[in-house]
């Protein structure tokens, strides 16, 4: 038979008179009427092709065929409920699948140990993957399910991604402990004035310093431009240059003491991080899972902007 000429609605409605053994019972079950389940009873006689009950006096007895049908019927509706119509878990202890995370640089050096602590330490046999990805790139792999989900400041990518903000971060400007500005006020003179480490992210940053200097009639005079903040340490250490970096990333690359970290002499607006997944795995159980664990552990009070 073919299964465009079934209604599989109708497959409860055997199921609940084959275990009732009464119209009565098996309509009270189904939360039907009584003529409702009675025209059910037809039809499913019309497609199958057998009477599949009969009455007696201790109730409705099945035929040979309807009674043959009560076991796999059975499975099959087990299946359904389980495997189709019951909510997907995510067991962290039990896993065992892998999560892939893009981030900038700054959020890979940064945010990537504290991720990776916190999955191991709730789910020890889940596997992450680290993606450092350009933006142009990332909402297409996010669709796509090449990356599940992306933590950092992307400001452009596209709307049909969802997005939790984590934290706003802000930015210092970083020295040598041997610099001649380290532990002295930091003037838009003098800022302007000091060569300076540039690198172009995705914050725009270093475009919005450009034209907050230009507004005063300054422009910094020597800048060497890099491709990646983690080339910034080892230039800062000849003693002869100034970064503006992320104060998060600052604070990592001063775990010895080695620089000096100083408010700069302007505003700048803080670039906003943010965790991006795409609408099409927002109910994915283990995404869920590993959203709200970050959510929490990457929040305001537990990463310092």
């Amino acid at each position: 038979m073919d299964l465009k000429g079934v209604d599989l609605n109708l497959l409860p409605v055997l199921d609940a008179l084959l275990r009732q053994r009464s119209a009565t019972r098996a309509a009270c079950e189904l939360d039907v009427s009584q003529s409702t389940l009675s025209s059910a009873l037809t039809r499913l006689r019309q497609q199958l092709g057998d009477e599949l009950f009969v009455r007696t006096g201790r109730g409705l007895r099945p035929t040979a065929r309807a009674a043959a049908l009560a076991a796999p019927l059975a499975d099959i509706l087990e299946r359904v409920r389980d495997q189709v119509l019951a909510t997907p878990r995510f067991d962290a202890a039990t896993a065992q699948r892998e999560f892939r995370i893009a981030h900038t640089d700054v959020g890979a050096y940064v945010l990537w140990p504290r991720i990776v602590h916190a999955v191991r330490a709730r789910a020890p046999h889940v596997r992450l993957a680290l993606r450092v990805m350009e933006p142009a790139s990332l909402g297409q792999a996010l669709a796509d399910g090449a990356v599940d989900l992306a933590v950092g400041s992307f400001p452009r990518l596209p709307p049909t991604l969802i997005q939790r903000r984590l934290y706003d971060r802000h930015f210092v400007a970083v020295v040598s402990r041997t610099h001649a500005l380290a532990g002295r006020r930091l003037s838009l003179r003098r800022f302007a004035d000091t060569p300076q480490l540039v690198v172009h992210g995705h914050s725009g940053v270093q475009d919005t310093i450009t034209e907050l200097l230009a507004a005063q009639q300054l422009q910094r005079r020597e800048l060497l431009e890099l491709p990646s903040y983690l080339m910034v340490p080892p230039l800062l250490a000849q003693g002869e240059f100034l970064a503006v970096v992320p104060t998060q990333l600052a604070e990592v690359f001063n775990a010895h003491g080695a620089l000096a970290l100083l408010p700069l002499p302007f505003k700048l607006p803080p670039s906003t991080v943010r965790l991006y997944w795409h609408r099409r795995f927002n109910d994915d159980a283990g995404l869920r899972w590993l959203r709200e664990l970050l959510v929490g552990d990457l929040s305001p009070g537990s990463v310092r902007a």
